[in-house]
């Protein structure tokens, strides 16, 4: 395996032709049957680019990473799955306007999402976009009509549609196995650590900072608001809810064929993180209202232990008239009035590789109605986060208007929409 050089980083448009020029020792397929992709993110784009490197008609013909020491390791890592390490690109922006990149696989802080994807569809290039889809509504919206306006392929990182048995359980509600269902409950439970306050300090050397900012504002860099700890910030992320309850509220989104609701209302606390860093509530109880069922989603993440009854950190609970279904990521279970026992399926989850090659085959046959989780699905999904957000945030039962995505007559509410974006790093016209 090839090591990269730090003239690599440098050189990163030039390395990369030059790779692809030569070919890659370890691949499967000629070139021209195989897409290349360029992952953005060294963090869960690592997981994003050893599926994408390990399948047969893929490849990765870049890593782009402002933090250059994780991007080499990367990139390296990368090399040793498909024969050559893949050059480091620091701005993604260079990677626009280069045909040998046929997608973007973005895996940046949450603020990223949306303006990568839009400028990705602009250019022509498809995209693999990690959840949540966006850092607020309006830029989510923007991303699904960048997404048809340029006929791309804009898969969204919500992989646990790719289990079969969830489809199984959603065909079981289908047929009425426990009658209407009149209440969805999605079920974030895990620990997450406290993010103790820590000072300002220096940008570390071979960190692209101002890039790593982008749209936001500029502040001085502190590790508490970098790698991972973003994610508690509302400046970058967009907590908990929009990290990884998106899974658990697409799931039961997906199931029902629910889209945007005409009410949202939310109550949230610091439990666990009382006195330190985090901006973003660790626990948090959100009430979706539609026209005749309730969807509801609980988040504790200060708890070390699961409910009684309950397989996995992370479930949904659809309740119907004559019983309910329990789904995890391991399976599902049916239990009818009285806690009489009904169907039951599934296996131990691991992340296969069905969701990343759907992308690749839409890629190729160019039909974007073939996606397990096409861009709008991950839209609405996260504008359920960001609507739980904006609720808790202004402390109220909110109306929502789901054909215009706007708060009737409230301007408040109006305002988190959107965000202030940088100059420099404005949202493109479409």
């Amino acid at each position: 395996m090839d090591t990269l050089s730090r003239r690599d980083v440098l050189r990163g448009t030039a390395a990369a032709v030059s790779w692809l020029a030569a070919g890659a020792a370890g691949a499967k397929r000629a070139p021209s049957e195989r897409v290349n992709v360029a992952v953005l993110g060294a963090s869960r784009g690592a997981a994003l680019a050893r599926q994408f490197a390990a399948l047969p008609d893929s490849q990765v013909v870049a890593v782009c990473e402002v933090d250059e020491g994780r991007g080499y390791k990367l990139a390296e890592e990368i090399g040793a799955i498909q024969g050559k390490a893949p050059p480091l690109v620091v701005d993604f922006r260079t990677l626009l306007d280069r045909s040998d990149v046929d997608a973007l696989a973005i895996a940046t802080p949450d603020h990223w999402h949306a303006p990568a994807t839009i400028l990705a569809c602009l250019a022509g290039k498809d995209v693999y976009v990690e959840k949540p889809a966006s850092h607020n509504i309006v830029e989510g919206r923007l991303a699904v009509t960048a997404a048809r306006k340029y006929g791309r392929i804009v898969q969204h990182g919500t992989n646990l549609r790719a289990v079969p048995y969830y489809q199984q359980a959603w065909e079981l509600l289908r047929q009425g196995i426990i009658g209407k269902v009149l209440l969805v409950k999605a079920i974030n439970n895990q620990r997450r650590g406290r993010l103790e306050a820590r000072p300002d300090e220096p940008v570390p050397e071979g960190v692209h900072y101002d890039l790593w900012l982008g749209p936001a504002a500029q502040r001085p860099f502190n590790y508490n608001r970098f790698h991972g700890g973003w994610h508690w910030h509302w400046e970058y992320g967009t907590g908990d809810i929009g990290n990884d309850g998106v899974h658990q509220i697409d799931l039961g989104r997906w199931a029902l064929g629910l889209k945007a609701p005409k009410a949202v209302s939310a109550s949230g606390a610091k439990l666990g993180s009382r006195g330190d860093a985090q901006e973003t509530p660790d626990t948090m109880v959100v009430t979706w209202e539609y026209d005749d069922l309730l969807f509801v989603y609980e988040q504790r993440d200060f708890t070390p232990y699961r409910m009684p009854g309950h397989r996995h950190d992370n479930d949904n609970i659809f309740f119907g008239e004559s019983g309910f279904l329990m789904i995890d990521r391991d399976g599902y279970r049916v239990f009818f009035r009285g806690g009489e026992p009904g169907p039951t399926a599934g296996e131990p989850w691991h992340d296969s590789p069905r969701h990343y090659q759907n992308f690749v085959d839409c890629v190729k046959s160019r039909r974007a109605e073939d996606l397990i989780a096409d861009i709008e699905e991950g839209h609405y999904s996260s504008l359920l986060c960001h609507l739980g957000n904006i609720a808790y945030r202004t402390g109220r039962r909110l109306e929502f208007d789901p054909h215009t995505e706007t708060f009737p007559h409230d301007d408040e509410a109006n305002r988190y929409l959107s965000r202030e974006y940088r100059k420099g790093f404005e949202l493109p016209a479409i």
